[in-house]
């Protein structure tokens, strides 16, 4: 069971090397209106238009104050500044006391190449919100492993907030991050996958980006699968690539011991014209019989216009609902 923090955690467990986290997990503390939140660039850096259009939606989601990051409108390459001028914003930002949550402003690529220059220490002494998705699923990972600190899969400022038509996404918001209460319940459409058909599934939540999750195989935040529910989504990848993610994930053991699997939107992962392929329902439910837990999706949260939050280090249920639909509720 997660233990909940209300403002500064006992670090002494922590490790900021490539230890495993503390076996208890910290909850951090509800957002309230009025609320400062920080907006870091881990990743790449966000187009103006899009994040002034996020910024201005978040501060009416509170309302909450804004605190930015220095590099939002850095450029190195395709990166959002380098390396340790992206960590040193983030690590600002975590350490200050009067920043009550951090929101990232989208994704891209290079949150991976920050991990090495963050004190995960920190992160535990202060454990505070943390929302990304995408490219950000590597951080999510590490601060779950390392930090020990619930985090949260969900709508970034640029691409989310700076487009929130999702009322799903509104009120998940709400009612993960605001309302004391810690819990959201919603119905999805889709379809039971695999071998055991329409079958309940209960258990703590992990994953994020299936591309994500497979970087991470090999390395000191390596996600850890067994006994737990495993989230996957993705985006602009044809279905040989999700294949061969998925291929590498059950090669590695991370489909034993699943208590369930949800897939999430795999948006535009669709064959190039004219190259031969496999449909892309065929490879996922090929590997949700391997996995041989109950398997649901998809759910709305990845890269289309719903994008739930997920409480990873929380926990999921999924009731069969109505045919081929389902119920669920996610908690921490």
């Amino acid at each position: 069971m997660p233990a909940r923090a209300s403002g500064r955690a006992d670090s002494r467990h922590a490790r900021t090397g490539s230890g495993l986290a503390p076996r208890r997990l910290l909850v951090p503390a509800c957002l309230r209106p009025g609320d400062t939140l920080g907006v870091v660039a881990p990743s790449g850096p966000p187009s103006r238009g899009p994040l002034r259009r996020g910024l201005r939606a978040l501060e009416r989601l509170g309302p909450f104050a804004l605190r930015l990051a220095p590099n939002l409108e850095a450029r190195w390459g395709y990166l959002a500044g380098r390396d340790a001028e992206r960590a040193a914003a983030i690590m600002a930002l975590v350490s200050d006391p009067s920043v009550r949550g951090i929101v990232c402003a989208r994704g891209g690529y290079g949150a991976g190449r920050l991990l090495e220059h963050l004190d995960f220490a920190v992160f535990r002494r202060y454990p505070k919100v943390f929302v990304g998705s995408s490219d950000v699923t590597i951080l999510l990972l590490a601060l779950l492993r390392r930090a020990g600190v619930v985090v949260f899969h969900g709508p970034m400022v640029a691409p989310d907030f700076g487009r929130l038509r999702s009322r799903r996404t509104r009120e998940s918001v709400r009612a993960l991050l605001l309302d004391p209460g810690r819990r959201y319940t919603f119905d999805a459409a889709g379809r039971w996958w695999g071998r055991q058909g329409p079958a309940a599934l209960r258990g703590p939540l992990t994953g994020g980006n299936l591309t994500l999750v497979a970087a991470s195989l090999g390395t000191p935040d390596e996600i850890q699968t067994a006994g737990r529910v495993l989230f996957l989504e993705d985006v602009n990848e044809e279905p040989y690539r999700v294949d061969r993610l998925l291929w590498q994930l059950r090669a590695a053991g991370k489909l034993r011991g699943l208590r369930g699997l949800l897939y999430g939107d795999f948006f535009r992962c669709r064959p190039a014209r004219g190259r031969p392929s496999r449909p892309l329902a065929e490879v996922l439910h090929e590997y949700a019989a391997v996995a041989d837990a109950p398997c649901f999706g998809p759910i709305p949260a990845g890269h289309r216009r719903d994008n739930v939050v997920l409480p990873l280090g929380g926990w999921v249920a999924c009731q069969p609902a109505g045919g081929r639909g389902a119920r669920l509720t996610l908690g921490y």
